[in-house]
């Protein structure tokens, strides 16, 4: 099974569950290399975004557990995942935590000049609290500072998880048929510049407000 058989297969079976409406999609067929920067609800959404983007072979960065998991790694692998090291439980020291992110933030600038689609969370967590929470992680910031020419940046903002029991969030509300709603927005001109005019935690705020947005 390849990765476009299975996406469509996860796609018929989570829309027995999920009502998703996606708006801007469009943009991501444009024939260009893109950079997609979701934020991070539940623990679902990864899944749901690869599903309902199946055509687009979008290179995850995954944490290393869910690598290592007999069902979600398959997936993952079948996706040509980015292995992430969970660098907050890791025996690194600081100094070897932020060499390793900045050799991710390479990894993942190589990759799109090399033209593949590539797409982590600027939080590299799921959400614990009602707002997404980017705080001082560096990855999006170092990217966009160092974009390749022709990579298009599409911000992807999530909403209908925050009470599924996918979410860390309470209270967890149980619904047959969940609304989900994914939009796409194009942001290379705008993250380009921040990323050369600004510091990176005044960067991340500029996402956390897009992301925050009702």
């Amino acid at each position: 099974m390849n990765r476009f058989t299975l996406g469509k297969i996860c796609k018929f079976l989570l829309h027995l569950h999920y009502d998703v409406r996606v708006t801007g999609e469009e943009l991501l067929r444009d024939g260009r290399v893109h950079l997609v920067l979701p934020n991070h609800t539940a623990y679902i959404d990864p899944l749901l975004l690869f599903s309902e983007e199946w055509w687009l072979p979008l290179r995850p960065m995954a944490d290393e557990l869910f690598m290592r998991h007999p069902f979600y790694g398959r997936v993952l692998r079948l996706a040509d995942a980015i292995e992430v090291p969970d660098l907050g439980k890791s025996a690194m020291s600081r100094e070897e935590g932020a060499a390793a992110a900045s050799q991710l933030s390479r990894i993942a600038i190589d990759s799109l000049a090399e033209g593949k689609e590539i797409c982590f969370y600027p939080s590299g967590h799921v959400k614990t609290v009602d707002r997404e929470s980017i705080g001082n992680r560096r990855m999006a910031y170092e990217v966009c500072r160092e974009l390749p020419e022709g990579v298009r940046v599409i911000l992807c903002r999530m909403r209908g998880l925050e009470t599924s029991r996918f979410s860390k969030l309470r209270p967890k509300q149980w619904q047959w048929r969940r609304r989900v709603t994914m939009v796409f927005e194009d942001h290379t001109d705008e993250l380009r510049r921040l990323a050369a005019e600004i510091d990176r935690r005044s960067f991340n705020e500029r996402l956390e407000e897009w992301y925050n947005k009702s």
